[in-house]
């Protein structure tokens, strides 16, 4: 099945509800390509073209899509369990409700990206870009966003228990009943927020911009 699923694919540029586990796609062109419900578990797609793609409740559970272009890509709902987006460009992708459990996000393009919903428990985001990113009661425990970029990123009500913010640009964002207990938010820059309604018990401040633009120095 895997072998005809593949040859659709290439004949068609489509694979609806397609078993396509652990196939080789690195490079290739998947432009608007219809992959919903498909299974690309531990696929990879390594530096393929994947814009407006639509992908929603796909299966990529351990997939390789380091440096892939997701741009406007439609991953609703879509299972990225540990999956490799290293460097990857997400920007405007509708990642609502995703299963992002412990992915590497690290120096990724998130502008503007739908993560309302989504699960990022333990999401290596280190260096990315989140700017404008919409994370509404998503779930970022023990997530990894040290030196991401979360200008005015939407964050009310999500889970950043425990979150390491350290050198993170917060400004502009909106933190409205987020949970940032026990958040590290060494050297973070805060200023401009709003922090009312904002859980910070056990949050560590040090060297960080605080909402009035004065720094906060002590440990």
């Amino acid at each position: 099945m895997k072998k005809e699923d593949l040859q659709r694919l290439k004949d068609t540029g489509n694979c609806p509800k397609g078993n396509l586990r652990g196939v080789d796609l690195g490079g290739a062109s998947l432009l608007e390509a219809v992959l919903r419900e498909t299974d690309l578990s531990q696929a990879n797609l390594r530096k393929a073209l994947l814009r407006r793609a639509i992908l929603v409740k796909a299966n990529l559970r351990e997939a390789n899509l380091q440096e892939a272009d997701l741009k406007g890509a439609d991953l609703e709902s879509a299972d990225l369990y540990r999956a490799d987006l290293f460097k990857a460009i997400l920007e405007d992708v509708d990642l609502q409700d995703a299963n992002l459990d412990q992915p590497d996000l690290r120096k990724a393009i998130l502008i503007k990206a739908d993560l309302r919903g989504a699960n990022l428990f333990r999401a290596r985001m280190q260096g990315a870009d989140l700017s404008e990113a919409d994370f509404y009661r998503a779930d970022l425990e023990k997530s990894d966003l040290s030196d991401a970029n979360l200008y005015k990123a939407d964050l009310r009500e999500s889970n950043l228990h425990g979150v390491n913010l350290q050198g993170a640009n917060l400004q502009g964002a909106d933190l409205e009943g987020a949970n940032l207990f026990e958040a590290d938010l060494t050297e973070a820059n805060l200023e401009g927020l709003s922090l009312e309604r904002t859980n910070l018990e056990s949050a560590k401040f040090f060297k960080t911009i605080m909402p009035d633009g004065h720094s906060h120095t002590r440990q």
